[in-house]
């Protein structure tokens, strides 16, 4: 299996770009609160795939290490109320409905075999924020049958009546089949997700979103009569890609599903993931960066508007996801979800108040999925454990082995305690710190491609001699997972960061870290949202009952959707006053993706806020939706001093023009031409293949690519005023 497409783009981007500079602030002793959450919470984040009966461990000591040694919780499981769902019988007394006395009779038999499990008991702390969820086979009731097995129960296939039904099944499967921990049986799930990912097969369960949305009203009504202790949410979206149709698919999706559902559940659910459709190109819709942020930001946003409040958050899946990738084992493949689960956990942890729990996609072996018919090994791909003998060269099953993706776990082994101030001075660089005690841990992730080096400005750093300092440092090489560990006696003032790569700092100092000053985030959502964008024409947000205090800094989210070629430096204006606007945002600009959507934060000068505030935006070209408009706001008890921040498009060369910062390269991905925007004057346009051949080169703003083979290349752009680079995509 190729991998190489990836490594080669890498590669000639570091020939491109020279390696960035940035640098991060870190205050000691001011808390960062969000709204009433300032620590790092490891039962929301370090979170695994699986529940605490799961039966692919080699031994019970190998589970409770993993769990212990690494200080991860259990999250989520799927499989275990669908198999109960299949065992139970036909109630003889009324068609379509479970026999009540049945699951009593074999809620007790489950309650027994956990009292059974004593090595699980020990592990019950690991289990706080346990979801169960069911799926669309064979829950939805649209005529499908039940499929009994033989080995555990003398039920016949029969089919549920309806919702009503089902619901029956939810509640009583919750009654009978949990007790409060040890011999009296498994702890009852916190949270249930109705279905896994209904939305993208309502068509071939013959039914329609709406009506798996009201599925999921009846669901949820019945669970929270019953157990008003266990939370119910959905709709579990698995590609949340609400620009698609010109936001049709928000409008279908998302929209609909808190118009129908949305009152009714305890918390929203959804699925984030890097994507790779093909294996021979390698081409990847990246999330992490700004579309993660807009995807947030709408569901927030428009949650607000309809239910006058944002809901609590499931991230139930999220990582890096190649579904033409599965086959033989490849390290290469570990990396890349290595690289999306930390860069996308900490994007979630700064919505550390709405997180209830944020589960990086990885099983434990996934042995359901190895056809051992046709495969000598398993072809699945995330997977903590695979059998030694997948890599050429290794006996043949002798046992199992960690793959590399524990190397995710191990890099936040340690990270606890309370969350203090940080703030980068360039977008792609995401930071984060906690104190605990006389530990501190600084977190850096790099959103580019490019090495970065990153100046430590810690404040008050010399009131606190250190004794140990401990970097750990996870990036790739060749495309294999790298973990370094290195020790240091003294403070670094600067550290250089791997490309996509991500470290953390832990400092041990000679005495505990006072922290007696406070920083507060509040975000305060204008009063409408999704609104078009015509030429020249500025659009009015009203953001009012913003509270402001002596000392503060503010940042304006505003989230777009607009086609390849249209601008993304909107003109803004708060309260009258015209704001500088960055050319750069969170992660990559989107190439791969029919149309941009993501998140553009601008920063704004705390003493120009009002209590009530206007904002207007507006663009000199038509197309495309302003979808949010979000004011995020940092009260100080203290004025802090900062860095630099860096505005600009950290994906450029450095010392270009504000033309070239303007260029637009469209369609990516193309299958004939390319257009060039943004630019004047005489241009000399290269196509450089990803070995560094240059194919041809042209002086025209429009360049014909049809005769170029399916892949990924790059365009260098040449003016008068300098040179740019901008990776294209021939489809």
């Amino acid at each position: 299996m190729n991998y190489k497409p990836l490594l080669f783009i890498t590669l000639l981007m570091y020939s491109f770009f020279s390696i960035g500079q940035d640098t991060v602030d870190i205050n000691l002793n001011i808390k960062h609160l969000v709204g009433n959450s300032a620590e790092f919470d490891r039962s929301k984040y370090m979170v695994f795939h699986e529940s605490i009966t799961g039966n692919e461990w080699d031994s019970d000591e190998q589970r409770a290490s993993f769990l212990n040694d690494y200080d991860i919780y259990l999250g989520r499981t799927n499989g275990a109320i669908v198999w109960e769902f299949n065992q139970v019988r036909q109630d003889p007394n009324k068609a379509g409905w479970p026999d009540i006395s049945h699951m009593q009779e074999k809620g007790q038999q489950s309650k027994n075999n956990y009292a059974s499990k004593t090595a699980a008991h020990s592990l019950e702390h690991r289990e706080i924020n346990m979801m169960e969820g069911g799926q669309m086979w064979p829950m939805y009731p649209n005529g499908q049958e039940t499929t009994p097995s033989s080995c555990c129960s003398d039920a016949t296939p029969w089919s549920y009546e309806g919702t009503e039904a089902v619901a029956e099944f939810y509640s009583n499967y919750l009654t009978h089949y949990f007790g409060e921990g040890g011999t009296t049986g498994k702890q009852k799930p916190k949270l249930v997700e109705v279905l896994n990912e209904p939305f993208v097969k309502a068509n071939q369960y013959n039914t329609t979103n709406r009506e798996i949305a009201e599925m999921h009203n009846v669901v949820a009504k019945r669970i929270k009569k019953d157990h008003p202790d266990v939370m119910v949410g959905g709709y579990t979206a698995a590609h949340p890609a609400f620009e698609d149709h010109d936001f049709g698919h928000w409008e279908g999706n998302w929209k609909m599903f808190i118009d129908v559902a949305g009152e009714e559940m305890d918390f929203f659910s959804f699925h984030l993931y890097d994507y790779v459709g093909d294996n021979t190109t390698m081409i990847e819709r990246q999330r992490k960066g700004s579309n993660i942020e807009a995807i947030m930001d709408m569901i927030n946003h428009y949650s607000m508007i309809k239910l006058g409040e944002v809901k609590p958050w499931s991230i139930s899946e999220y990582g890096w996801f190649c579904p033409s990738c599965d086959g033989p084992y490849y390290a290469e493949r570990d990396w890349y979800n290595v690289r999306s689960f930390s860069s996308m956990m900490m994007q979630l942890m700064e919505r550390q108040d709405q997180i209830i729990n944020a589960i990086p996609f990885l099983l434990t072996k996934a042995s359901w999925a190895h056809n051992k018919a046709e495969d000598e090994y398993n072809s699945y791909g995330p997977r903590l454990l695979r059998e030694i003998g997948e890599v050429e060269g290794e006996p043949s099953h002798p046992g199992y082995v960690y793959t590399d993706l524990l190397k995710f776990f191990e890099l936040w082994t340690n990270v606890k305690g309370t969350r203090v101030d940080t703030k980068p001075t360039d977008f792609d660089l995401l930071s984060d710190a906690y104190i605990n005690g006389n530990k501190l841990y600084l977190i850096l992730s790099n959103l580019d491609p490019e090495v970065k080096k990153v100046q430590l400005n810690i404040g008050n750093i010399t009131d606190y001699p250190i004794s140990e300092l401990m970097v750990k440092h996870a990036y790739e090489s060749n495309l294999l997972t790298q973990l370094d560990t290195t020790y240091f006696t003294d403070h670094l003032s600067e550290v250089e960061l791997g490309s996509e790569a991500t470290m953390i700092l832990e400092y041990t100092f000679t005495n505990d870290v006072t922290i007696d000053e406070l920083k507060k985030e509040q975000m305060f959502y204008a009063e409408t949202y999704l609104q078009p964008i015509v030429a020249n024409q500025e659009v009015s947000f009203q953001v009012n009952n913003v509270a402001i205090e002596e000392n503060g800094e503010a940042i304006l989210r505003i989230g777009l959707g607009r086609d390849p070629g249209k601008s993304l430096k909107p003109t803004v204006k708060i309260n009258g006053t015209t704001l500088q606007t960055p050319t750069n945002w969170k992660g990559d600009d989107q190439p791969a993706r029919d149309r941009f959507f993501g998140v553009l934060e601008i920063p704004v000068d705390y003493k120009l806020l009002q209590s009530n505030n206007t904002v207007s935006v507006s663009f000199n070209d038509d197309g495309g939706h302003i979808t949010t408009l979000i004011l995020k706001t940092y009260a100080l008890s203290i004025p802090v001093e900062r860095s630099a921040f860096n505005m600009g498009n950290g994906d450029e060369p450095l010392g270009l023009e504000n033309q070239l910062e303007r260029l637009n390269v469209y369609p990516v991905p193309s299958d004939s031409m390319i257009k060039l925007s943004g630019i004047d004057g005489e241009t000399k346009c290269s196509v450089i293949s990803l070995s560094g051949k240059i194919l041809f080169t042209t002086h025209q703003k429009v360049i014909d690519i049809s005769k170029l083979n399916v892949g990924v290349y790059i365009l260098n752009v040449e003016t008068s005023k300098g040179m740019v680079s901008r990776k294209i995509i021939k489809k």
